[in-house]
């Protein structure tokens, strides 16, 4: 029973994250994250346009309305264009961190690659770490490793959140639960 509460809050934190997931034969396949298109349309391609067109409107203008605010029309511009192509950044960076598909087994973590597929376990598993990067005032991007006996770091997870607290409190959480997953404390 303890199994099936774990893989519920996995699933839980996996869905609020907008990461896939599905269940096959008791496993849980973790995929590439969900593709939000409000946040899309909302976050990415109504600042972009917002920003041409509000350059487009400065042309049309009479010359001294123009000389007068173009300063404040061309920032104005920048910033909704800036954040449109921040947001870009942020969705690539996340779909990049969570491009290999992730199956996790009886006890063991798989990582499948379209070249190859690798199996970790309690033998080959030193353990899990997490690195934090500051995207902007109100955003931290964070992902999570796993790394072999070789001091190889492979990426599992990738997301971000508007604080700094809840990106280590996610973080350090899927770092107990892998570790857990293959035993990796109880073996070592």
């Amino acid at each position: 029973m303890q199994q099936n509460v774990n893989t519920t809050l996995l699933e839980s934190k996996l869905k609020r994250l907008k990461i896939s997931f599905s269940k096959k034969n008791d496993k849980i396949i973790i995929a590439q994250s969900n593709t939000d298109y409000t946040i899309l349309l909302g976050l990415i391609f109504l600042p972009i346009i917002a920003g041409i067109a509000i350059l487009g409107f400065l042309f049309p203008i009479d010359s001294v309305i123009r000389e007068s605010h173009s300063r404040k029309v061309i920032v104005a511009s920048i910033l909704f264009i800036s954040f449109g192509i921040t947001n870009i950044i942020r969705m690539r960076s996340k779909s990049k961190a969570n491009k290999l598909t992730k199956v996790l087994g009886h006890k063991e973590i798989i990582l499948n690659t379209k070249e190859a597929s690798k199996r970790f376990d309690t033998n080959n598993i030193k353990h899990f770490d997490y690195t934090i990067k500051k995207l902007d005032e109100q955003t931290y991007s964070g992902n999570l490793f796993l790394v072999d006996t070789q001091q190889n770091k492979h990426l599992i997870l990738g997301f971000d959140a508007e604080t700094e607290q809840y990106l280590i409190d996610d973080l350090k959480w899927f770092s107990n639960y892998f570790s857990a997953h293959v035993q990796l404390n109880t073996q070592k």
